[in-house]
């Protein structure tokens, strides 16, 4: 399986990564035997090993030697991460019976540089079909629903958004509203109140995106999504069915292990010293995103200054080589515009050490050397301005810092984590 890489597109430009069939024809079964059927599995399994093989040696092999022991321990389990959430989004995904599926925002599985604020959800459809998305829509500072064409395990039809809408410009996403919302090719002549989504033609993909400023308050949605035309009982597995979708999670392990692996050079590749904006396309709509990289020893301090944001919503993480934020429930790893202390003149300041030096704004960077950092900036009314890193001796930090930076006690650091695990289930980054 090649990829198809075209040097007019952006370097993480989707149609960079399309993951090109194994075999076109259907697997050779015979079902006649207990041998035969089991022949048969196992073949099935081989194509799904293979790729395991191939994505494992572009997440483990080919980056610095910093932390190598550390980030093959966790290639091995984003690997299987990956299986999981490619399973339950793909492998299970039915246009006529579909299911909004956590993609990515729970909170042991994580996919594609996902943000700890962000609770994700996607369901496979298709034009064919008219769906309705109905329920309490919460209280999440960014509310997002997105169509794209074509699924995200292959981008085999493209990878373009169709419709898009969030609560800033769509009065039916408000905080604490009901919400309905059909999803259809054709605008509905009795579409009523409802709120509409197009679908194009054929394949396509939903992404729901709730992004939490206020991790401790903002109430979580809850949504059904269903099939207008549907009938029971739900079809069952054939044999044809069951290879397109369990091909899914077999392109899947590909063209992500080739898109993350495109999206963690890009971050290598920026400036030590300032960062500047790096193009995602199809990620959050409306989001210019700032990705880098820095080092820190433990006898050392990363100090990470940006002026002060004019968005709607921003946030910023450190990532590790699997491209994902870690531990974020249990490692201050993560924050966003709710939960900095920022400068009196609206500029916000990082120390990222080792060991926690009692201000505000810390990232623990303890037991690893390098980090992959990711700014997200959300509807901006005027370009961000880049983010800047300078690494001081951490004996020294006390020069770099304001005198009247505020102090934050090991006992209230402690009592700022419990209640970031506690949020976790809260925001119901629990649920499958």
């Amino acid at each position: 399986m090649e990829k198809t890489v075209s040097d007019s597109k952006p370097v993480m430009a989707q149609d960079n990564f399309v993951a090109a069939a194994t075999c076109e024809e259907s697997a050779v079964a015979d079902f006649s035997s207990d041998a035969g059927a089991l022949a048969y599995a196992n073949s099935q399994l081989d194509t799904l090993i293979e790729s395991m093989r191939y994505a494992l040696e572009k997440q483990v092999t080919g980056w610095p030697a910093e932390d190598r022991e550390l980030n093959t321990h966790e290639a091995l389990r984003h690997l299987l991460r990956n299986i999981s959430f490619g399973h339950a989004a793909y492998v299970e995904a039915d246009y006529e019976n579909p299911t909004l599926t956590k993609m990515s925002g729970t909170n042991r599985v994580q996919f594609q540089l996902q943000s700890p604020d962000c609770n994700y959800h996607t369901a496979v459809l298709h034009g064919n079909y008219r769906y309705r998305l109905r329920g309490y829509r919460g209280t999440s500072a960014v509310f997002q629903t997105t169509v794209y064409n074509g699924h995200a395990c292959d981008f085999v039809d493209g990878w373009k958004m169709i419709s898009n809408a969030n609560n800033f410009d769509t009065p039916a996403y408000a905080p604490g509203a009901t919400v309905d919302i059909v999803l259809s090719h054709q605008k509905p002549g009795d579409l009523g109140n409802a709120h509409w989504l197009e679908l194009p033609e054929g394949r396509c993909e939903l992404h729901l995106r709730q992004y939490y400023a206020d991790w401790e308050t903002e109430k979580p949605a809850d949504l059904i999504l269903t099939h207008e035309g549907q009938t029971f009982p739900s079809a069952l597995l054939t044999k044809e069915i069951a290879e397109v979708r369990f091909k899914r999670l077999v392109d899947l392990l590909r063209v992500h292990t080739d898109f993350y692996r495109a999206g963690v050079k890009g971050h290598l590749d920026a400036d030590p010293h300032d960062i500047d904006e790096m193009k995602v396309p199809g990620a959050f709509e409306g989001t210019s995103y700032f990705n880098g990289h820095f080092r820190c020893r433990p006898d050392q301090a990363v100090i990470i200054e940006i002026d002060k944001p004019y968005c709607q919503y921003w946030n910023v993480a450190i990532n590790q080589l699997q491209w994902e934020p870690g531990d974020y429930w249990a490692r201050l790893v993560s924050y966003n515009m709710a939960q900095v202390h920022p400068e009196p003149d609206g500029r916000v300041r990082w120390v990222a050490s080792w060991t926690d030096p009692g201000v505000p704004n810390w990232f623990d960077c303890s037991g690893r050397l390098l980090h992959l950092i990711a700014f997200r900036f959300f509807k901006s009314s005027q370009s961000p301005s880049k983010p800047r890193l300078e690494t001081v001796p951490f004996a020294q930090l006390s020069e770099h810092v304001p005198a009247d930076t505020p102090r934050v006690t090991p006992q209230a650091r402690q009592d700022l984590m419990t209640r970031r695990l506690v949020s976790v289930y809260r925001r119901r980054f629990n649920d499958f």
